[in-house]
């Protein structure tokens, strides 16, 4: 797990360029820095973009927790998305990475009981009551400079 404080963006490795694509690793470096983003899934057979708050595990999984009404057994096991990014209004700089891979619920008492502990904790609807573990099968990450 990692604490909330916002991070700074890393600079562009020595001899890259500081907009474009990011190796999977530094899309992932990018997913740390931040706590919230949009899990892409669909509701009733149609597309949906819910902001949520977010952790990633130790294996690079993000981890998303799910308030209280929310259709976990339909989402235990698909494809999802998600997606993050940070980017600053004023110089129009930041980054974007998106997450595509198979979603898991998580059963584990062991973990259910790390995540309640130490988070993340739902975007403003109370606890969370299950959470959700996608396994990162494409990670794509962008920067982008004004």
């Amino acid at each position: 797990m990692r604490a909330n404080a916002p991070v700074p963006d890393p600079p562009a490795p020595a001899g890259e360029a500081a907009t474009g694509e990011c190796t999977r690793e530094q899309s992932l470096d990018l997913l740390r820095q931040t706590v919230i983003g949009r899990l892409i899934h669909t509701d009733d057979a149609m597309p949906a973009v819910t902001p949520a708050c977010f952790t990633l595990d130790g294996v690079g999984e993000v981890v998303v927790p799910l308030p209280a009404g929310w259709r976990v057994d339909v989402m235990d096991g698909e494809v999802v998305g998600f997606q993050a990014d940070r980017f600053d209004e004023r110089t129009l700089r930041g980054w974007t990475v998106l997450v595509v891979g198979r979603s898991r619920l998580v059963t584990d008492p062991a973990e259910v009981a790390e995540l309640r502990r130490r988070g993340p904790r739902p975007w403003g609807r109370g606890p969370a009551t299950d959470y959700l573990s996608i396994h990162p099968e494409l990670v794509t990450g962008r920067r982008f400079e004004s």
